[in-house]
């Protein structure tokens, strides 16, 4: 609810968008990592709120134009694929907006991580139809991302493309004696942290933006990049592709011990061992 309405009031206080999520003419939104759609429903609710209310009188065009046309999810698992799928359908129909006939959410099964060259899948046609369309919302411009990307340091995603995209965080970029930018590799011994999946998720969005004039970043990961060494070539990149960049750190890394401000037990917002920190990247021409 903080990510969407913190992107919500960037989109009206900085982009100049009065309608903020609901402005179905310039906002496209992608949970790049969407699981049972949470983060696509609180973004559904706030486009209501902002038109006032499912009954406004624009109700009904801002969903066939808007939720159902211009809001994206990418899921890589089936069963929460399925739930969401379930979840937003049901929320529209319980504020009287059901789907019609062949309309369909714009949540699809991929893997947000690898282009895939559809291939035609025989047995189940629905399968390669559904992937043609994720690799077309890949290639398509999105103004906003948001989501709660997986973390994983052991990652799977090994994919050439990923892995490739990930080299440009293994170094530095410092300025020689004659003015020019020369490549620092960073010389870690063991970079292995990089890899970790929330990363991939996160250079996936920044080369999203990196590919458009402007636009916006909404996630919350965990916060071992704000810190630890092995990133700097990771934050000087973030620096240079966002013109604002907004950290709120939750901390409640059990890891490295940490207490509150008043000497009390730093407890964690989700109920796991890695601290978290919400990040919001802004890139405006």
């Amino acid at each position: 609810n903080f990510i969407v309405r913190a992107v919500d009031d960037i989109l009206k206080e900085s982009f100049g968008i009065r309608d903020g999520l609901a402005d179905h003419k310039r906002v496209t939104v992608l949970d790049f990592a969407c699981g049972t759609g949470t983060f696509l429903l609180e973004v559904f609710q706030r486009i209501f709120d902002n038109i006032g209310g499912p009954d406004a009188g624009r109700a009904d065009l801002i969903v066939r134009e808007h939720l159902l046309k211009n809001v994206f999810g990418f899921e890589y698992l089936i069963a929460p694929y399925t739930i969401a799928h379930l979840k937003l359908s049901q929320y529209l129909k319980d504020r009287k907006h059901p789907l019609k006939g062949d309309e369909r959410l714009q949540v699809f099964l991929t893997n947000t991580l690898e282009p895939i060259e559809p291939q035609a899948h025989l047995l189940l046609p629905a399968i390669s139809a559904e992937v043609e369309a994720a690799q077309k919302v890949k290639e398509q411009p999105i103004l906003v991302i948001t989501g709660n990307p997986p973390y994983s340091g052991h990652s799977k995603n090994k994919g050439r493309w990923i892995t490739a995209a990930i080299g440009g965080y293994k170094f530095t970029l410092e300025t020689d004696d004659a003015g020019h930018e020369v490549k620092k590799p960073l010389g870690e011994r063991n970079p292995k942290w990089l890899n970790d999946d929330y990363v991939k998720f996160i250079r996936f969005a920044q080369m999203k933006m990196d590919a458009v004039e402007e636009g916006v970043v909404g996630i919350i990961t965990n916060h071992s990049w704000l810190d630890n060494p092995t990133f700097r070539g990771m934050r000087q990149s973030l620096m240079r592709s966002f013109e604002q960049i907004y950290v709120l750190d939750l901390h409640g890394s059990t890891k490295k011990q940490e207490r509150a401000p008043d000497g009390s037990k730093d407890e964690n917002v989700f109920d796991i061992e890695q601290g978290v920190a919400i990040s919001l990247f802004v890139k405006r021409p």
